[in-house]
C-alpha cells in the first residue's frame, strides 16, 4: 500500500498534544503527538477527496474503512484526526523552522496547518491514517488568561503584595477549634 503526502489547510486545533518532548502517554506509554484539526467542509473538501482516493487505491470502492475525519454534528465542520509516535517538525507562519526551545505553548483554539503521510492500513480492520510529520503554527493560543479585558480599579496581583495571609496562625486556630 502506497503512502501519500498530505498538507491540511489552516484549521483550529483541538486537544493538541504537540509540545516538544511531551507526547500524550495516557493510552500509549511510548506516547503520541496528536491533534484534532477543525475546519469548514468546503475548505476541507480537497483533503477529503485525497483521503478517499487513497482509500480507493488501497481497498477498492466498496470496502468499508475507518477514515481519519468526522463531521461535527453541531457546526457541520470537518474534524481531522492527525497523529504520530514521532515528534513533528515545527515551522512558523512564514515557513521558518522553529527550534524546539522556541515552540510556543499550543492550547485548543490554536490556528495551524499539518502535513505528513496518508497511510492505509489493514491490521485490526481497514482504514486510512493521517501520520503527522510537521506543524505550521499560524496563531498560537496559550492559557495566559488573555480572554478577559482589563477592569479598571479591580484586583491585580501586584496589589496583593502586602496582604499575605498568615497560614501558620490560621492553621493553629483551626487545630484548636477542632479537638483532634
Amino acid at each position: 500500500m502506497t503512502k501519500v503526502k498530505f498538507r491540511t489547510p489552516s484549521g483550529q486545533a483541538f486537544y493538541p498534544w504537540l509540545q516538544p518532548g511531551r507526547p500524550d502517554t495516557k493510552f500509549d506509554s511510548a506516547g503520541k503527538y496528536k491533534v484534532q484539526l477543525k475546519m469548514s467542509a468546503d475548505v476541507a473538501k480537497p483533503l477529503i477527496d485525497q483521503i478517499k482516493q487513497v482509500k480507493i487505491d488501497a481497498f477498492g470502492v466498496k470496502d468499508k474503512c475507518h477514515m481519519p475525519y468526522s463531521t461535527d454534528e453541531e457546526t457541520g465542520e470537518i474534524v481531522f484526526k492527525i497523529q504520530s509516535k514521532y515528534q513533528p517538525r515545527y515551522v512558523d507562519a512564514s515557513g521558518n523552522p522553529i527550534p524546539e526551545d522556541k515552540v510556543p505553548v499550543m492550547f485548543s483554539g490554536t490556528t495551524l496547518k499539518a502535513s505528513g503521510l496518508l497511510d492505509p492500513y489493514d491490521k485490526n480492520g481497514k482504514g486510512v491514517s493521517m501520520r503527522l510529520g510537521a506543524v505550521q503554527i499560524i496563531n498560537p493560543v496559550s492559557g495566559n488568561g488573555g480572554e478577559f479585558d482589563a477592569v479598571e480599579g479591580g484586583y491585580t496581583v501586584e496589589d496583593d503584595t502586602d496582604h499575605v495571609p498568615d497560614f501558620q496562625n490560621q492553621q493553629e486556630e483551626t487545630t484548636e477549634a477542632h479537638d483532634y
